[in-house]
């Protein structure tokens, strides 16, 4: 059987919510592929996974009381999110490619491919999705450490306040 250590768990997390928002991306995109990346459907759709991290990194901090710990949650859950996401995101834009290139967002990949050695649009667009990836994930984890400091900071205020608490003081 799998024994999985308390420093493994926000990898799994960040696993699972690849999974999960990889599954909705997918679903976005079949549901309605032309939909263009604008500022607020950007918001709306990455608000949610980056509060995830911050949760996760509040709850690491508040239950060691150490902020480096909502950090490491924070970058960790982000990396486990973005590997898995991004490979989705690949197998999204395989599905999708042909309804994809319709896209106003896409007019710039379009053009690249054009003047592109390239003879096949599916593998000049996997070649830059694998190109972009490590980037890409890169990118989330700095992220994700930034939302375990927001998230660790206000889960180690949490830790302090039950500290005291369980020695008798009382904050006012």
């Amino acid at each position: 059987m799998l024994a999985l250590s308390r420093s493994d768990r926000p990898l799994l997390l960040g696993f699972a919510l690849g999974l999960a928002f990889g599954i909705v991306d997918v679903l976005f995109t079949w549901i309605d592929p032309l939909s263009d990346d604008s500022i607020p459907a950007l918001l709306r759709f990455y608000g949610p996974m980056f509060f995830m991290w911050a949760f996760a990194s509040f709850r690491a901090a508040r239950r060691s009381g150490r902020l480096a710990a909502g950090i490491t949650t924070g970058c960790l859950v982000a990396f486990g999110t973005f590997s898995v996401f991004c490979a989705l995101n690949l197998l999204r834009v395989n599905l999708f490619v042909a309804e994809l290139t319709a896209r106003a967002d896409w007019q710039n990949m379009m053009q690249r491919f054009r003047a592109s050695e390239f003879d096949s649009l599916r593998s000049f667009v996997n070649s830059e999705y694998l190109k972009g990836a490590p980037f890409k994930i890169g990118m989330a984890s700095v992220i994700g450490a930034a939302m375990g400091l927001v998230g660790g900071a206000f889960g180690r205020l949490g830790a302090r306040s039950l500290a005291g608490a369980a020695h008798g003081y009382v904050s006012r």
